[in-house]
């Protein structure tokens, strides 16, 4: 992965101080109009790839490529890494850890976007996704130290190729503008389903998480916010991660580079069930 300009270079160009600037003025309007705070959380999390880029991806390995790319988009590593013939030779362990380090980043921005939209949270909503975030890492630490697992004996040397994700630029406003919109038409969308067409909230919920879970949980949370006693948050989390789950396992099983593919599938929803058994231990405890 290798830098277009130096990070120094940027900030002795004005972009990056246009690109503060507008954000900094994005949070004071969304003070005043909740619903637009959709959009400097985006362009943060744009920011935050950036930074992550240049201040580590130069020296990582291949399994940190997989973790920034999945703060952009996990699914998007996921189908990279999967299908592209260029990781074909890579090992199956390297593959395993990239994988679970994309899964981590995405719990991470997960946590994140909760806590930028809601207002004092009771922690039991944070449960599932810490619950899954722990047991990955648990995983990465296992398959880091011992060889003694199904593949994870079989060793090879660094990939030569990179996880193609990332841009060199602070904001690209155009993706912040187009995934705003995005979100903001997933939140009418979906008070549409369910006031018109009879959907329930939680089908659709787990439909579009299908396809983008970061979407349909800022879509969530908003929603949430403008409306708190019409939503039962906690079963639309849980929701949200059942279907990130059932995506990401599909992707797997028709992936054709990884072939322990049952291996990561009972894995994934072993994460879940932990999640959901963490979550209702603790509302039992609180009652």
């Amino acid at each position: 992965m290798e830098h277009k300009t130096p990070l120094s270079y940027h900030f002795k160009d004005k972009h990056i101080w246009f690109d503060m600037t507008m954000l900094a003025a994005l949070f004071v309007v969304a003070a005043y109009v909740p619903l637009l705070k959709i959009v400097p959380l985006v362009a943060c999390l744009e920011l935050f790839s950036f930074f992550s880029f240049h201040l580590l991806a130069k020296r990582s390995r291949f399994q940190l490529q997989g973790f920034l790319g999945g703060f952009i988009s996990s699914t998007a590593v996921f189908l990279q890494i999967l299908n592209d013939k260029k990781f074909a030779s890579t090992s199956e362990r390297d593959l395993l850890l990239t994988l679970l380090f994309a899964l981590c980043s995405m719990l991470l921005e997960c946590l994140f976007i909760i806590f930028f939209l809601a207002d004092q949270l009771p922690f039991i909503f944070y449960i599932p996704f810490v619950m899954q975030l722990l047991f990955f890492i648990t995983a990465i630490i296992y398959a880091q130290f011992h060889s003694n697992l199904l593949f994870l004996s079989n060793q090879s040397g660094q990939p030569t190729v990179d996880i193609e994700l990332l841009i060199d630029h602070p904001i690209n406003w155009k993706n912040v503008a187009k995934l705003s919109i995005f979100i903001l038409g997933l939140v009418y969308a979906m008070h549409f389903i369910g006031s018109e067409l009879g959907l329930s909230r939680g089908i659709s919920t787990l439909l579009v998480s299908f396809f983008e879970a970061h979407a349909i949980l800022v879509s969530v949370m908003t929603e949430w916010s403008m409306n708190p006693q019409d939503i039962d948050l906690i079963n639309l989390l849980l929701l949200i991660l059942l279907g990130n789950t059932i995506s990401k396992s599909y992707l797997v099983f028709k992936g054709s580079n990884f072939s322990h593919k049952w291996f990561f599938i009972a894995m994934m929803f072993v994460g879940f069930a932990l999640s959901v058994g963490a979550t209702f231990f603790c509302s039992f405890l609180l009652e």
